[in-house]
């Protein structure tokens, strides 16, 4: 079963006072709630390209991307490829099944248990090895402390979007 996560944006009455009023006088809002999946799924990867939380608040810049350069969270683009949506009649939702999205989105402190594994090593002491070698790491526990990254979530501009998508889609069903 995969891992998965909530989250609920909050203090966006406008928003849902509006789709609430909305339901009452439309028989079918699929379509609209499918755009509105559409703009937080944007929403979510402008957050990655900006790099910074849905309020516009800057991402803490990730060791690899101090040492390497690119962007924080998008070494391989994993997590920002996986970014997607789904909607019904009555919802719409943004999120991603990769595991470790959770512990980015709302950060995390703590000690974690790294289970026994097979390490490919390439380098030995700062030295490249001629030829790969794989090892057995034995199961051991560490310190972890990911700061919060935020990247669910809804801006204003896509509040303004999602409203004015509403509005369009009320007025073109009367």
């Amino acid at each position: 079963m995969a891992d998965s996560f909530s989250l609920r944006v909050t203090g966006q009455d406008e928003v849902e006072t509006f789709l609430a009023g909305l339901l009452g006088r439309v028989d079918d809002l699929a379509p609209l709630m499918d755009t509105i999946g559409m703009i937080l799924e944007v929403d979510a990867q402008d957050n990655f390209l900006g790099e910074h939380s849905p309020a516009g608040v800057p991402w803490k810049k990730s060791h690899r991307a101090k040492e390497s350069g690119g962007k924080t969270l998008q070494d391989s683009r994993r997590l920002f490829l996986s970014l997607t949506h789904r909607s019904t009649a009555t919802m719409a939702e943004v999120g991603t099944n990769v595991i470790y999205a959770r512990r980015h989105n709302q950060g995390w402190s703590g000690t974690e248990q790294v289970a026994a594994h097979k390490r490919t090593m390439r380098m030995a002491f700062g030295v490249k090895l001629a030829e790969p070698k794989e090892v057995m790491v034995k199961a051991f526990s560490r310190q972890a402390n990911t700061p919060q990254r935020e990247f669910l979530g809804m801006s204003i501009g896509a509040r303004e979007d999602i409203l004015g998508q509403a509005e369009d889609y009320l007025a073109g069903s009367a």
